[in-house]
């Protein structure tokens, strides 16, 4: 029995293993406080077993990720021996990115001395990005601005070059969508971005999608989360759930308000920039409106 906390030791035990957030502890007595204990919420959250884990320094799911605002109060508190919560980009085994909220605090020996820090990790990505929706929405349709659009995009770049890894952009726009405004009005016009917007930011869900409006009637894409083939497929599909929403265009050859989307997906290298990404996938979003819209042109 624990005098202390009154619970017996294998309860105490248990708990901690059992504990839906992850719980590590690093060893603070050698060079990079390596792991010696991660929990099953830990595997779960991450991907990485604790066979995989154990040894490494507990910086390992940052990878090469080193840009983040709190590194050097982290470092100062661990070089402190003080506690801190902190929240920053972490990387499961797969790749994927989370939002990992930290809580450490010391473990001191019966001498006094520093032995151990204990970590307590929470994924807070869906917080993290309601709240950078809410900060970051243009006013009309609740999708990302441009601003927040750009950045996730240079993110994703950066993420890309690191892990070796391809990169999806695709550029959406409304065909025939001035005729609409003409000949419907403006108020039918928002209401039209409306439906076209919620149908497309519903069909990229995925943690590393950002769909922006960048323009009347354009939309733009990011996304971590296909590779060429699955891109184009999934790129039709969106041309379809368009077209089904059945929003009557009698100023289109169509009938109906339809999309053009052009597109790209990439394995970037260093000589790559936004700007490349960005024009290529222009460029086939022209070449479809050159030839009819309705339609998808993807290259990768």
């Amino acid at each position: 029995m624990d005098c202390t906390t009154g619970a017996p030791v294998d309860l105490l035990a248990t708990a901690v293993s059992e504990a839906r957030d992850g719980i590590v502890i690093a060893d603070a007595q050698k060079p990079g406080f390596p792991l010696v204990y991660v929990n099953r919420g830990f595997e779960i959250m991450t991907g990485y077993t604790a066979a995989e884990a154990l040894g490494k320094s507990y910086r390992f799911l940052q990878g090469g990720d080193t840009e983040h605002p709190d590194a050097g109060a982290i470092h100062a508190a661990l070089a402190g021996e003080e506690g801190s919560v902190f929240t920053q980009r972490s990387y499961r085994k797969d790749g994927s990115m989370f939002w990992c909220e930290t809580s450490i605090s010391p473990v001191y020996g019966t001498n006094a001395a520093l032995t151990h820090f204990i970590a307590i990790e929470k994924d807070v990505t869906a917080r993290i990005l309601l709240e950078q929706r809410l900060h970051c929405a243009e006013p009309l349709l609740g999708l990302s601005n441009r601003r927040h659009f750009d950045q996730r995009f240079s993110d994703a770049l950066v993420f890309s070059r690191r892990a070796h890894s391809g990169m999806s952009v695709l550029k959406i726009e409304l065909d025939f969508f001035n005729q609409f405004n003409e000949r419907y009005g403006r108020q039918a016009g928002d209401e039209c971005l409306c439906k076209v917007g919620d149908r497309i930011a519903n069909s990229f869900v995925r943690m590393s999608d950002c769909v922006a409006r960048c323009g009347d009637g354009e939309f733009a894409v990011v996304s971590l989360s296909f590779g060429a083939g699955s891109l184009r497929q999934h790129a039709q599909e969106v041309c379809e759930l368009v077209r089904k929403l059945d929003i009557p265009h009698s100023g289109s050859p169509h009938g109906v308000i339809t999309v053009s989307i052009g597109g790209v997906h990439i394995m970037p290298t260093r000589e790559t920039t936004e700007e490349m990404i960005i024009g290529v996938a222009n460029s086939k979003l022209q070449a479809v409106k050159r030839s009819g819209c309705n339609s998808v042109l993807v290259i990768g």
